[in-house]
């Protein structure tokens, strides 16, 4: 009786961390696309300031593979979305200092996420190893 408890709790165990292991992959896989956001901003900015002017036409992105055409009016500040509802402006090389900060922070988070992964991986491969040896025995 107390076996099968035990494979209870440890089979519940099991089933808790593969759960997390999910949340984890997910959250990771949408920080990654946030770093390839922060990215691909940081790269447009850099191409503004090698040489885009006031005036010149530029495209930009309205989503999937549809852009438009459009003046730019300042070449020296971006706006920045720091928050829910919250934008200020900054010059493009604060801007980038401020994108470098957030893939610093993500890339410390990320950091983080892959130590729990492999951790949780440690402990479910255990985990699954017992499980399998007590199903082996009940046979």
């Amino acid at each position: 009786m107390e076996q099968s408890q035990n494979f209870q709790r440890q089979l519940s165990q099991y089933r808790y961390l593969q759960e997390q292991r999910e949340i984890y992959q997910n959250q990771f896989e949408m920080m990654n696309a946030s770093l390839l956001n922060f990215q691909n901003s940081k790269k447009t900015i850099q191409n503004i300031m090698d040489g885009v002017k006031d005036d010149d036409e530029i495209l930009i992105p309205i989503g999937g593979i549809v852009s438009i055409k459009a003046s730019i009016k300042d070449t020296n500040n971006a706006l920045l979305f720091v928050g829910q509802d919250i934008v200020i402006e900054r010059s493009l090389g604060e801007s980038i200092e401020f994108i470098d900060k957030l893939v610093e922070k993500y890339s410390e988070s990320m950091k983080i996420i892959i130590e729990r992964l492999q951790s949780i991986e440690l402990a479910l491969q255990g985990m699954g190893e017992f499980l399998q040896g007590a199903l082996n025995q009940k046979q």
